[in-house]
């Protein structure tokens, strides 16, 4: 399976198995709040925030490293508590849910009208279509593993 597969038919069809009072095995997040999380990165990185900074960051060159290594995450606890937790966009689980192929669908259409675009954040750096659907396809392996949609990781 591709990732633009995974991400434009697999992930949407597991996520339909999440329901509000699913418990992560690890993390602050509600379902919703991942679903959210997710919606916003995915519809986020066809843009550029800003002009890049030059030289990179180290931070920048981090990320693309990580990225290139494959973009494996990793949880790591924190102190942060569920009251740090962002408010909610969307009032049920339901609606957030519905974001989903609408932020993905998104994504293609825009790296398919503009296949060169390099999109640009002051954490991530410059990335382009390949390092984001990468970026994608983990990130959103992750966030199933994390609430028991996907058996294993990565």
């Amino acid at each position: 399976m591709t990732k633009k597969e995974f991400l434009t038919k697999e992930f949407p069809r597991l996520l339909g198995n999440l329901n509000p009072d699913t418990t992560p095995n690890f993390g602050l997040m509600t379902p919703q709040h991942m679903v959210e999380h997710l919606t916003m990165v995915i519809k986020t990185s066809v843009k550029r925030y800003g002009d890049p900074i030059v030289p990179p960051t180290k931070g920048q060159l981090g990320f693309k490293k990580f990225i290139q290594k494959g973009a494996v995450m990793k949880h790591f606890p924190s102190d942060k508590t569920k009251d740090d937790l962002p408010e909610l966009r969307y009032a049920t689980l339901d609606e957030a849910l519905a974001q989903i192929p609408i932020a993905v669908e998104r994504f293609y259409a825009h790296y398919e009208a503009h296949p060169v675009f390099i999109s640009y954040s002051r954490m991530a750096g410059e990335l382009n279509f390949e390092e984001l659907e990468l970026l994608h396809y983990m990130h959103t392996r992750y966030h199933l593993w994390q609430f028991g949609l996907l058996a294993t990781y990565p």
